[in-house]
C-alpha cells in the first residue's frame, strides 16, 4: 500500500520501521554528545529573535526584491552540547515564540561517496543504512540522484517555514514530534513563493503560516492541505515538490533523505505551469513581497494556532 502511494506521488507515514525504532533507542543524549562533538561531524547552530527559522544561503543578491537581510545567523560559538541544553530547558520550564530559539542541523554525504571511505562514515549513515545505500530501496528510489541525509534538530516551538524540495523526500522522526502542513504543487500561486532562483529565500514562501489573520488575508481557506503530527519512530514520505511548513513540539530530530524526481517529473510540471519558477513578478506582486521580507515574522505568534 505505502509503495502505491509513494509512486503515485502521494503522502503517507509508516511506522513500525526496526531501524528507525533502533536509533531512537540509540540517541541518547550521551551517545549524541560524543558523535556530534567528534572530529568527523560538522554541524551548524542557528540563532533566530523569535520562533521562526526561514531556510536562506549565502549568495549575493541583487534583485527586483530589493537588499536582503539574512533572517537567522550562524552560532559558531555555541556547542551542540550547549544546544542540547538550552532544547531540554524550553521543554522543561517553556519558551514564549517572541524569545530568542535555536536550531542545529547538520549533513551527510550520500552513501555511493561515503562507501568509498568507510573509515570517513559519520554515525548517521551507520545508524540509518537504508538512508544512505548504494542500493535502490524503498526509501531510496534512484541511489545514483540520492544527496546524502540532513538531520535537524529542533527546539520547542521551532518553525521552518513552508517550502518545497525537487525530490523524492523520506523524513524519519527520531525523537520528540513535528507537526507538518502539506500543500500540493497547485497550491503555489496562493503561497508568495520566492521565484527568483537568485534570491537567498528561493522556494520559499514569505506567508507567516502561523498568523490567522494573515491566513485570512491570503485566503488561506481555499488551499488545498494535509495536516499531521509526525511521532518518534514514524517516517512520513513529502511527495516531490509538495509544500512543507513544519513545527516543532518539543525537542525533536528528524532525518530526512531524498533520491532525485518521480519518473515522470510529477509536481515540477505544475510548478512550472504556475510561474512559479519563472522569476518573473508583476509590480504587485514585488512591492507585495518586499513588505512580506521587511516585516519578516512577527514574534508572540503560538505555534498552536494553524493558517491551514
Amino acid at each position: 500500500m505505502a509503495e502505491e502511494y509513494r509512486n503515485a506521488e502521494l503522502p503517507f507515514k509508516v511506522f513500525g520501521v526496526p531501524e528507525m525504532e533502533a536509533a531512537s533507542d540509540k540517541w541518547t543524549d550521551s551517545y549524541l554528545r560524543r558523535e556530534m562533538e567528534s572530529s568527523n561531524m560538522n554541524y551548524k547552530i542557528e540563532k533566530s529573535v523569535d520562533n521562526h527559522f526561514m531556510y536562506w544561503v549565502n549568495r549575493h543578491y541583487k534583485g527586483s526584491l530589493g537588499k536582503f537581510e539574512p533572517p537567522t545567523v550562524h552560532v559558531k560559538s555555541l556547542k551542540f552540547s550547549e544546544w542540547l541544553e538550552r532544547a531540554h530547558e524550553a521543554d522543561l520550564v517553556g519558551i514564549e515564540p517572541s524569545e530568542e530559539h535555536w536550531y542545529a542541523m547538520c549533513g551527510v554525504e550520500a552513501g555511493r561517496i561515503l562507501h568509498k571511505t568507510p573509515e570517513k562514515m559519520q554515525f548517521i549513515p551507520k545508524d540509518l543504512p537504508s538512508f544512505s545505500t548504494t542500493k535502490k530501496n524503498f526509501f531510496v528510489t534512484k541511489p545514483d540522484m540520492n544527496k546524502g541525509i540532513q538531520c535537524r534538530f529542533g527546539m520547542k516551538g521551532v518553525i521552518a517555514e513552508a517550502h518545497y524540495d525537487g525530490g523524492r523526500n523520506m523524513v524519519a522522526m527520531l525523537k520528540g514530534a513535528k507537526r507538518y502542513i502539506l500543500a500540493p504543487p497547485h497550491a503555489c500561486p496562493s503561497l508568495s513563493i520566492v521565484k527568483e532562483k537568485a534570491h537567498p529565500e528561493y522556494r520559499h514562501s514569505l506567508i507567516d503560516w502561523s498568523d490567522p489573520r494573515e491566513a485570512l488575508q491570503e485566503g488561506f481557506g481555499q488551499v488545498d492541505a494535509i495536516d499531521t503530527i509526525l511521532h518518534e519512530g514514524e517516517v512520513l514520505y513529502i511527495p516531490s515538490y509538495w509544500f512543507h511548513y513544519i513545527a516543532s513540539l518539543d525537542y525533536s530530530i528528524q532525518c530526512n533523505t531524498r533520491s532525485g524526481p518521480p519518473p515522470d517529473g510529477q509536481g515540477e510540471d505544475v510548478i512550472k505551469s504556475s510561474g512559479c519558477m519563472s522569476g518573473r513578478y508583476s509590480p504587485e506582486e514585488i512591492e507585495k513581497a518586499k513588505r512580506q521580507l521587511q516585516r519578516r515574522r512577527s514574534p508572540g505568534v503560538d505555534t498552536g494556532d494553524s493558517a491551514i
